[in-house]
């Protein structure tokens, strides 16, 4: 069965400090026919002369430097990955996270034995008791789906997966976000297939670091700011395959954050009233009255509610 080659795709920008005992960890792999491919990002560290060590001791790693013909960011060195993958299955992975020595053989037999689109398993902290990936992994409670996935019920992290390649590769990581990426990558995906299982098994140790993105979004206004255009974008990508219920919650999503922010963070306000309106006749006018009494008086939550039980039926 090793005869299928495994591509896992690692973009990275100056982690020389920290990418060797993330490839460390793939050298120890129990499942022996992979490759990998690391993207630099532009690194102004040692990354390259590490690498170089690294291709010597063994040549299934491979280093490419992202080309101008895909924007900056880890999304832009993604997808020049999957370009360049030359393997059955795709493995997306981080340059400073660590894979268990099972990691890809536990996907591997997976998507074999139960002969599907993708994989998903369980990351941990590697270094925090912290729990908070738990809420992810509600497979016991919800079902695959787009709709269950769009509006996070179910959730899972980038490097949890194992996807077929032509399946991942039919799909692109937008080099337009900054944050959200994976959300609308894995949106779209869900979108195209449903064919998946759940290995309720940890096989992934993430790093928790204190200055991370994550880290950086203390207040909640932040997170939720920095959310917005990945919806946007997943909501606009979509929008044809997208049920009118999963529809009018990402809107509600929007015009909700957008109310409870000291300032407009709609994209593109003209083009979210014009899709507000299709989905809620008449709601142009209300949504610019709701803004007013808001910036103004710091009124208008009987507005917001009333978009709440229209677009949500409640």
């Amino acid at each position: 069965m090793e005869s299928y080659l495994v591509s896992v795709i690692i973009p990275t920008y100056n982690r020389s400090h920290l990418i060797g005992e993330t490839l460390d960890s793939i050298m120890l792999q129990t499942y022996d026919n992979w490759e990998c491919i690391i993207v630099d990002d532009g690194s102004i560290d040692y990354t390259a002369e590490l690498l170089g060590f690294y291709i010597q001791i063994d040549d299934r790693f491979k280093f490419f430097k992202r080309t101008k013909n895909y924007l900056s960011g880890g999304n832009g060195a993604r997808n020049y990955g999957l370009n360049l993958a030359k393997g059955d299955y795709i493995i997306f992975f981080d340059s400073d996270d660590l894979m268990t020595k099972d990691h890809i053989e536990v996907k591997f037999n997976a998507i074999v034995n139960h002969k599907v689109d993708y994989v998903i398993t369980r990351t941990k902290f590697l270094n925090s008791t912290d729990k908070s990936m738990d809420r992810y992994y509600k497979f016991d409670q919800y079902k695959v789906n787009p709709n269950n996935y769009i509006l996070q019920k179910i959730n899972w992290l980038t490097y949890d997966t194992l996807v077929k390649a032509s399946l991942a590769k039919s799909i692109l990581f937008n080099e337009r976000l900054h944050t959200g990426q994976e959300y609308n990558y894995y949106s779209k995906l869900i979108s195209k297939s449903t064919r998946c299982t759940f290995i309720d098994k940890v096989v992934t140790l993430r790093r928790k670091h204190a200055k991370s993105k994550q880290g950086k979004l203390k207040l909640e206004e932040d997170k939720i700011k920095s959310s917005i255009p990945s919806i946007w974008e997943t909501f606009l990508e979509l929008n044809p395959l997208l049920s009118e219920k999963t529809r009018k919650h990402l809107l509600f999503k929007i015009l909700d954050a957008n109310y409870h922010s000291k300032e407009t963070i709609i994209p593109n306000l003209d083009k979210f009233k014009k899709k507000l309106a299709i989905e809620f006749p008449g709601s142009v006018i209300l949504f610019s009255l709701m803004m007013f009494s808001k910036r103004n008086f710091n009124k208008g939550y009987f507005l917001r509610n009333l978009f709440k039980r229209k677009l949500l039926n409640h």
